[in-house]
């Protein structure tokens, strides 16, 4: 799980830098704003998570439909039933859905299995219909390597930038009394985690029951050091993977090889479920959703989740912790230790049953283009774009993007195999074993590592991943 995922070859490379973007010259002389009406009429159907990108986009789509003449729907489901509904289009030829963004570690599954358009021709073809407002320089980076390329080609373009980081209550790390009573109760200064038993220290420091203090208040709720994801769900996985990469463990050796059952790995999950201790009641039934709202009730005080929440911490509507939450890169279980986060992307993929890939291109290009990404971020999403990252308005409002950003240049990726669905379903139910208490955690990762070398069989170990 350490492993980068290594860029595909210097030909395919080359000629995606030179096929994102023609130059004003070029353009279709009955363009508007640059973008080509030659597929004008044309009707696509585009299915997408239920999340504020999505609705940002749908928003904007008549925006796209103006210059564009092409007409689009967005569809939106949460994450689980998005794969059911994607998976079910693709395996049946049902050409329901023209544009899909589906998580990038379904990649192998649906691009091995031909279900996706190869970008490059696209890129190539269109070079001249988009315009200058796309660059593919402008996504960053990694997220094209973990998001769009695989065995060798490329087969979409990265839809988000979803990466993980930790969150705390910056306020209470600033207050004088409660400096003062963690450096009596621990002998160190009260300071974001940097590494996770620092982190273990700070989640059972602020546990408190109702009628305690905290900063010289009398709480009238208990307050808990921690919140967690930990339903049989992909948030558990998924959380679970920021503890297992920086112990040294995880799913797959650089060598793709299974470390489920490593001391490692195991040592992982353990402080995870120590990590119940201080969390809500409850915690084995949350996902990320939980884990956002306590956070925002301001019940939680620190959190290992994903960057896409930060907005609705600083939403005035929705939290009572405006102003009062900073971020910080995810601990280390060495102080030197190298920081990794988990990446979290989307893809926007075009199906081969397409009605027409190449309106669907533009489509995707005008999703990644500057002043969407500039839009979606102003009105609460998050881009993948460095423009948009960087925009000077942009950063006054949105205090973790510096993070965001940082978290992004050390993220590393989950598997991407064809087999990776079936391993994350083992995986949900292992951890979930190992949290709830139906098996130690060397148990449930035993029983991972049996199941999940029955599901790669002689596959192993893996050589694209």
């Amino acid at each position: 799980m350490s492993r980068r995922v290594v860029l595909a070859g210097s030909l395919t490379g080359a000629l995606l830098l030179t096929a994102c973007g023609g130059s004003s010259d070029d353009l279709d002389p009955s363009a508007a704003g640059g973008w080509s009406q030659e597929y004008a009429g044309t009707e696509l159907n585009v299915l997408a998570e239920a999340t504020l990108n999505s609705d940002i986009l749908a928003q904007m789509a008549p925006e796209f439909t103006s210059m564009t003449g092409i007409e689009v729907t967005i569809e939106t489901a949460p994450f689980a039933q998005l794969v059911q509904r994607a998976t079910l289009d693709f395996s049946t030829s049902q050409g329901d859905f023209d544009v899909v963004s589906i998580p990038y570690d379904y990649l192998g599954a649906y691009a091995g299995s031909g279900y996706l358009e190869d970008f490059a021709p696209l890129m190539e073809a269109n070079a001249d219909k988009v315009s200058d407002d796309f660059s593919q320089e402008n996504v960053i980076p990694g997220l094209w390597d973990t998001a769009a390329q695989w065995d060798g080609a490329y087969y979409g373009m990265p839809s988000n930038s979803a990466v993980t980081m930790m969150m705390y209550r910056q306020d209470l790390f600033e207050d004088e009394s409660e400096q003062a009573a963690f450096m009596d109760a621990y002998g160190y200064e009260l300071a974001p985690a940097t590494t996770w038993e620092q982190y273990a220290d700070i989640a059972e420091f602020f546990t408190r029951d109702a009628g305690e203090q905290l900063a010289g208040e009398t709480l009238s709720e208990p307050l808990y050091g921690v919140t967690l994801a930990g339903k049989r769900h992909e948030a558990a996985v998924f959380e679970w993977l920021n503890y297992a990469n920086s112990f040294g463990g995880g799913v797959l050796s650089p060598e793709g090889e299974l470390i489920l059952d490593t001391d490692e790995s195991v040592d992982s999950l353990d402080y995870m479920s120590s990590l119940g201790e201080f969390a809500p009641p409850g915690y084995t039934s949350a996902t990320w959703d939980e884990v956002t709202a306590q956070l925002q009730q301001g019940i939680a005080v620190q959190a290992i989740s994903w960057g896409d929440t930060a907005g609705a911490m600083e939403n005035p509507d929705q939290s009572a912790v405006v102003g009062k939450m900073a971020y910080g890169d995810i601990p280390v279980l060495d102080e030197g230790d190298e920081h990794h986060a988990l990446h979290g992307a989307w893809t926007y993929g075009i199906s081969t049953e397409a009605s027409d890939a190449d309106a669907a291109y533009l489509f995707v290009a005008w999703a990644l283009s500057e002043p969407v990404q500039k839009q979606i971020g102003e009105m609460g999403g998050v881009p993948a774009t460095f423009s948009a990252f960087e925009d000077p308005e942009l950063l006054e409002t949105l205090p973790s993007w510096p993070q965001q950003l940082r978290s992004l240049e050390n993220a590393v990726a989950r598997p991407r195999n064809a087999e990776w669905p079936q391993m994350l379903d083992q995986l949900m139910l292992q951890v979930s074993n190992g949290l709830v208490g139906e098996a130690t955690p060397q148990e449930a990762l035993t029983d991972a590592q049996d199941e999940i070398t029955g599901i790669l069989g002689d596959k192993l170990p893996l050589t694209e991943f």
